[in-house]
Parts: structure tokens; sequence; C-alpha cells
């Protein structure tokens, strides 16, 4: 691409009328939402997206579900616990390989 002077003011100006079109397709897409909340309908829509917002709000705080060793899927939270449990003493007690090799050597 030409990186030209005229080429460069082309570029600023489209880029101006893209943020226009795009604040003024925002601005219309709010009112639209507004006046539609307006309504009886609006109001379940609402609350909808309230609890839509309160849950996107959230961050995962728990693992709800996991497998075991077996690929078998734990839903209660006390056996989802003791794999997580089982699976970071695997992980933190593991014989590092590489320690072995130089031992060894």
């Amino acid at each position: 691409m030409d990186r030209t002077e005229e080429n460069r003011q082309e570029y600023k100006e489209l880029q101006r009328r893209v943020k226009r079109e795009v604040s003024k397709a925002k601005q219309k897409a709010y009112d639209e939402l507004y006046t539609r909340l307006d309504t009886r309908e609006g109001e379940k829509d609402l609350s909808r997206l309230a609890r839509q917002r309160d849950r996107d709000g959230k961050d995962v705080q728990q693992v709800r579900v996991i497998k075991d060793r077996d690929g078998r899927v734990l839903t209660s939270e006390e056996s989802v616990q003791r794999r997580w449990k089982e699976y970071f003493e695997e992980l933190m007690n593991e014989e590092n390989e590489r320690e072995k090799r130089v031992k060894g050597w």
C-alpha cells in the first residue's frame, strides 16, 4: 500500500465516517431498546436482562463437576473436592524425570 499523505488523509476521513455511523447505529439501537422496555413485554425483557447481567458479572467461583481418573463425572461437592485434592497431591508429589536421569548418570 502506498503511504502517501493523500492516502493517510483519506484513511483518517474514512475512520471518522465509520465512527459516526457506529455511534448513530448504537444510539438507534439504544433508543429502540428503551422504547421496547417501556412496554409490558419490555418489563419481562428488563428482568431477563438484569438476571443475565448478574450472571455475567459473577466469576466462576467453584467447579461443580469434574471427571475422576476413570472418566466418570463427579457431581457431589465432596467427591469433586476429594478429586481435586488427589490431583494436586499427585501433581506436587510426582518425581521429576530429569532428576532421576541426572542421579542415574
